[in-house]
This record gives structure tokens, C-alpha cells and sequence, in this order.
């Protein structure tokens, strides 16, 4: 055992990170500017001529609100994805073993993407949104554009939010599948073993024979 490795996880513990926690940080801050820049807005009330709809802003809130919360459950599954690095390296690792892919690093790279940049380039997609929502805000505010070119802008932007979001969300969904598949099989392959080897045990075998189904029981009568 490395003397300086025992030491310093002994004193720091592990210290696991994802850059990609960094990109969520920046991201987040920039939506929560986004959404400060919205309620600056004026409303169009009557019998006042300008200013935007109260729709207009209830969609920005709405569509920005719901980038946040996306954010932050990415934080939350890489937070997990990092607790879980040895979990996943060893199931992983084991599954390959049954398979047959003792060279193949499949599983484990997608049980891991979201913790090794995969959601990097759709979280600063989302970042850039924000911004141009804030220089846009800007720029009307400014007298430099009408209500009429803002509300246009702003819904072209409210509209790449979503595809964004939807790939982060997708990227979670199909890890969070693979981890429960890698669990199932490996609890199978547990049991399979356990189950003929009490086969072997006649006291177990009577009770397994009655409560077994049939296809289970006709494979192990076949042995």
C-alpha cells in the first residue's frame, strides 16, 4: 500500500469531483440573473401602450424556473453518480465477467457520463440561453429594440431551452436504467448459483420443488 495515497485520503478522505459541477454553478448563476432581468420588464396594462404581455413573462419565469430545477438535479445525480463510482466500477466489472466483455469499458462509460463532461456541452447551451435573454431584456430596455422584436426574440429562446433540458434528462434517465440493469443482473447471476447449489440439498430441494415455477424447476430436475 502507497504510504502518501493511505495518508491523504485518511486525512481528506477521497475528495471525488466532476468539473462538470463547476459548468452547473455557472450555468445556475446565470439563470438567476435571467430571471432578475425578467422582472424588470414592464407590463402592458391599459391604458398604457407599452411594454410586453403578462403572458410573455409568465412563459420566461416558467421556462427559466424549469432550467433551474433541471440544474439542480444534475447536481444531485452526479452527486450520486460520484458516490456511487466504486459501485458502478464494480458492477460494471462483474457484468462483463458474465457476459463475456472482460475488454469492453461500455458499461462503465455510459454508467458514467454525466460525471465525465457527457451534459457538459447541453448545460452551457443552456448558459448561453440565459445570456441572450439578459442582453435581450437589455437592448429593449435600452430603446434599441420594440416589444414586438423582444417578444419574438425571447420566445426563439424560450423555445432552445427545451431540447436542452430534454438530452440532460435523457442522460440521467438512461443511466439511472443501466445502473438497475447491472443490479438485476448481478443479483440474478447470485441466485442462479445459490439456487443449485440448494438443489443439491434435499431438505431445500423438497421445499424449492413446491414453490419454484414449473420453468425453473424443469431445468434444475434436468441437471
Amino acid at each position: 500500500m502507497n504510504t502518501d495515497i493511505y495518508n491523504i485520503i485518511k486525512k481528506n478522505g477521497l475528495g471525488l469531483h466532476s468539473p462538470t459541477l463547476n459548468i452547473i454553478t455557472d450555468t445556475t448563476s446565470e439563470l438567476t440573473k435571467a430571471l432578475a432581468s425578467v422582472r424588470r420588464l414592464p407590463v402592458i396594462t391599459p391604458p398604457l401602450t407599452t411594454g410586453v404581455p403578462q403572458s410573455l413573462i409568465n412563459n420566461m419565469t416558467a421556462s427559466l424556473s424549469s432550467a433551474t430545477a433541471c440544474a439542480n438535479q444534475s447536481v444531485i445525480h452526479i452527486q450520486d453518480n460520484l458516490k456511487n463510482v466504486f459501485t458502478s466500477i464494480t458492477q460494471s466489472s462483474m457484468v462483463n465477467n458474465l457476459e463475456s466483455l472482460d475488454q469492453s469499458c461500455a458499461n462503465l462509460t455510459n454508467l458514467t457520463g454525466s460525471i465525465t463532461g457527457e451534459i457538459d456541452d447541453f448545460l452551457i447551451g443552456i448558459k448561453h440561453v440565459a445570456t441572450q435573454q439578459i442582453k435581450g431584456i437589455e437592448d429593449y430596455l435600452k430603446g434599441l429594440i420594440n416589444e414586438v422584436d423582444l417578444q419574438s426574440y425571447l420566445n426563439d429562446l424560450i423555445a432552445q431551452l427545451e431540447p436542452l433540458k430534454k438530452f440532460i434528462l435523457t442522460i440521467f434517465d438512461k443511466e439511472i436504467a443501466l445502473f438497475l440493469d447491472l443490479k438485476n443482473k448481478i443479483e440474478s447471476s447470485s441466485l442462479a448459483k445459490s439456487l443449485e447449489a440448494l438443489w443439491n440439498n434435499p431438505c431445500a430441494q423438497m421445499l424449492l420443488d413446491h414453490t419454484l415455477p414449473d420453468d425453473l424447476k424443469g431445468l434444475l430436475h434436468g441437471q
